[in-house]
């Protein structure tokens, strides 16, 4: 991506934080949930952390949390929202796929409609990342718009999971349509769980 390309896709990002994105939705997703509720807390990455809904829940469940979003507005919203609620989190802005968090190690990385609107090249420099990122024994949470068509550069398809299986072991996959806050229906999507074998070779189980 060249450098008027990433300036031009951090201020479209910023300006719509002017108002209230789509997908601020300002409530965390059961699957996160229900993750939280089965796992003992550890430290998380939220990567395309938003306005920071899922760093406060993850919080009040007794985790670490950093976050990490391209747009400056939404980090400062996050840094507030924190604040405001008590708690301390690191949040940054930053591009995902960039060269972020050196020595840092999360028992999960979360995304949630971040790796879906990469380039190929920042996906592959993403994967890299996690690997980086990773705990052995880490999850990997990741919520994605599917491609509405093959040529199409927004969205994932079977292709793009399968790339992740080259370091990380797929627990399940859930296929079904976005649903927008006006009740209509948006992308079709897939939320996807993976995780990383510990040193023993076994996967983190919950």
């Amino acid at each position: 991506m060249t450098k008027l390309k990433a300036f031009s896709r951090r201020v479209r990002f910023n300006l719509r934080y002017l108002g209230r994105p789509p997908w601020d939705t300002g409530v965390s997703p059961p699957e996160l949930i229900e993750f939280l509720d089965k796992t003992s807390p550890g430290r998380a990455l939220d990567a395309g952390c938003g306005t920071g809904t899922n760093l406060l829940t993850m919080l009040e469940q007794g985790w670490g949390v950093v976050g990490v979003d391209l747009a400056w507005l939404s980090v400062l919203r996050a840094r507030a929202k924190i604040k405001r609620q008590g708690y301390q989190a690191q949040i940054i802005p930053g591009d995902i796929s960039s060269d972020l968090l050196p020595g840092m190690r999360f028992d999960l990385v979360l995304d949630i409609g971040c790796y879906h609107g990469l380039s190929c090249e920042q996906r592959a420099d993403y994967r890299r990342n996690l690997l980086r990122w990773l705990r052995p024994g880490g999850t990997y949470l990741l919520y994605a718009h599917r491609r509405r068509s093959p040529d199409a550069a927004h969205g994932v398809d079977d292709a793009d999971l399968q790339a992740f299986g080259a370091f990380l072991t797929p627990a399940w996959q859930v296929d079904n349509d976005e649903q927008r806050p006006d009740g209509g229906g948006g992308f079709p999507a897939s939320w996807v769980r993976f995780d990383l074998a510990d040193q023993t070779g076994q996967e983190h189980t919950t």
